[in-house]
């Protein structure tokens, strides 16, 4: 019999629900051909979710929890929250961001949600109207959950680039925007993100943040158009290449990321010379 394939639960949320249920059938005593027979799958499509590949439906949670007794109905809640949490309209772009082999992100006002601190986050949320205390507490912890993709096994490549004033808009005051700031510094270190800085002038990108994600061997580009309503989603190729050419033409404008983390760290050192 061939050695089980060695699962890795950080690699992404079907991952981590794939490796409990392997655990959990192990204690059932029970393989992936007897687990699907009393739940009404093949071993393949068992082996096929304990591997991350398929993410669980409904049915199978149902049919499993039946079987094995083990709350993995609330296991696949609790790994999924922050969808949950999220508006409809956003659901599809979370589907393209997490199976992203690479991220791009022009933003010309803040911080992208990847990369913001928790009270950078909760800040910019109570400027929104109609949120509560409890709505923004769950916005917050779900957008930290996204965050999870930068530090998966096999991240994304993740490239950042923010126009100047992002650094000096004052969002939650000077302590929150060194903490921020710290932040990018420290997220520049890791060798599959790339932070760059467009300096203050007539940037193409003023129009609004943008982000392109590029699906697994290059298979599909999806953009995330910012407006002022509601945001745009979609593949449409044209769409893309007129995207992609307004990133390349921002990115021309903006510092190299080494002159970039130069650039953050000085504005950084002029939030700590502020009063908190």
């Amino acid at each position: 019999m061939p050695a089980a394939r060695k699962l890795d639960p950080n690699a992404s949320r079907p991952a981590a629900f794939g490796a409990e249920l392997r655990r959990l059938r192990g204690e059932a005593r029970l393989t992936q051909a007897e687990l699907g027979h009393r739940a009404g799958y093949s071993a393949s499509q068992i082996g096929a979710v304990e591997v991350g590949k398929r993410p669980p439906t409904e049915q199978f949670l149902t049919e499993c929890d039946r079987v094995l007794g083990a709350g993995l109905r609330e296991l696949w809640a609790s790994l999924s929250h922050y969808k949950d949490s999220a508006p409809t309209w956003f659901a599809p772009w979370l589907e393209e961001e997490e199976q992203a082999q690479s991220l791009r992100t022009w933003q010309p006002l803040v911080v992208p949600g990847l990369l913001q601190t928790a009270d950078y986050a909760q800040a910019l949320l109570e400027r929104e109207s109609g949120f509560d205390r409890e709505r923004i507490e769950t916005l917050v912890a779900g957008r930290l959950a996204r965050q999870k993709i930068l530090t998966r096994t096999n991240p994304p490549r993740y490239l950042v680039v923010l126009d100047e004033g992002v650094l000096s808009r004052p969002i939650g005051g000077p302590e929150v925007m060194r903490e921020q700031l710290a932040r990018l510094v420290q997220a520049a270190q890791a060798p599959h993100i790339t932070i760059q800085i467009c300096p203050l002038g007539a940037s193409p990108g003023l129009s609004g943040g943008i982000v392109i994600a590029q699906a697994p061997n290059g298979s599909r580009h999806t953009v995330y158009l910012e407006t002022a309503a509601e945001p745009v989603v979609t593949s449409n190729p044209e769409v893309v290449a007129v995207v992609t050419m307004k990133m390349d033409a921002i990115r021309a404008e903006s510092l190299p990321q080494s002159a970039s983390v130069e650039f953050i760290q000085k504005v950084e050192e002029t939030w700590t010379s502020r009063p908190s």
